[in-house]
């Protein structure tokens, strides 16, 4: 079996392999989402296991962002399990930057834990629903909104250039993605958190949330404007589609300690992209 680093000249095997491990609309079906998220070595590249007959039986996927390679899109199917190959696909990872993850699974988890990584508390996902709302129940709050956001959309970093995503940045230059299908604006970079809420409420979105590591300092700012934990609020984590109850539970892992002031940003791994958010 052969193990290497993906092109877009791949893109016919891995489009097959990735139409039978995941799900139906999954954004890696997609090439021009395939090249987003790995076709550009300065923010990720897939790695490949292939057999034989030149099919693609293994993937690892890296997200760079931080000065780390976040480890998405692990899959082996039965035929390479237990052969070394995941750590030699792991291996080219790591040539890039020292790895991490979020969102492990149990199996993933398991794999980490034999690997002796380093977990660290859970992310923690803070939500604020508008405070103008007089009613605030689950059917109220998370259901489509109209906003006429056009002329605060950007493309300026490669997070906000994701297929399918609108990320915008408000007057105070704080960056969100607009997910008014759902009601809400998920916040990616905070600058005046009080300029902020005001002019989210303005535009008529009926919630807020952040997501990030639990040593971030700036979620003391959230609770101070009252933003509470997700499992003590009604808008769930998962969206699409929306799963009423089902509140953030986001792993986070390095294999090599990580300083004390890093702080996860939603744009790292892939815990904040399409297929998460959208």
């Amino acid at each position: 079996m052969i193990t290497r680093e993906a092109t877009v000249e791949d893109w016919e095997i891995l489009h097959s392999f990735f139409k039978i491990i995941y799900r139906e609309n999954h954004p890696l079906h997609h090439k021009e989402f395939w090249e987003w998220q790995f076709g550009n070595k300065e923010f990720g590249r897939s790695f490949i296991c292939l057999n034989e007959q030149g099919a693609v039986v293994g993937h690892v996927g890296a997200n760079f962002g931080g000065e780390l390679a976040w480890i998405i899109n692990v899959y082996l199917n039965e035929e390479c399990r237990g052969k070394g190959i995941l750590g030699k696909l792991y291996e080219l990872a790591r040539n890039y930057y020292p790895l991490a993850a979020t969102a492990a699974n149990e199996a993933g988890l398991g794999l980490y834990k034999n690997m002796r990584w380093v977990r660290y508390y859970d992310l923690v996902r803070y939500v604020k629903i508008n405070p103008n709302l007089m009613e605030t129940s689950f059917e109220t709050v998370c259901k489509k909104v109209a906003v006429e956001v056009d002329h605060l959309i950007k493309k300026d970093t490669h997070y906000f250039q994701q297929p399918s995503i609108k990320g915008i940045v408000l007057e105070d230059g704080s960056r969100a993605v607009s997910q008014e299908n759902v009601g809400g604006l998920r916040i990616t970079d905070i600058e005046n958190l009080e300029n902020l809420e005001k002019q989210a409420w303005q535009l008529g979105y009926l919630w807020i949330d952040y997501i990030t590591s639990w040593n971030d300092l700036k979620t003391k700012d959230l609770e101070k404007n009252n933003w509470t934990l997700d499992y003590k609020n009604i808008v769930p984590w998962r969206l699409n589609p929306v799963e009423e109850k089902y509140f953030c539970d986001i792993t986070f892992l390095s294999e090599k300690p990580l300083d004390n002031e890093f702080v996860v940003h939603r744009s790292y791994s892939d815990h904040g992209r399409i297929g998460s958010l959208k």
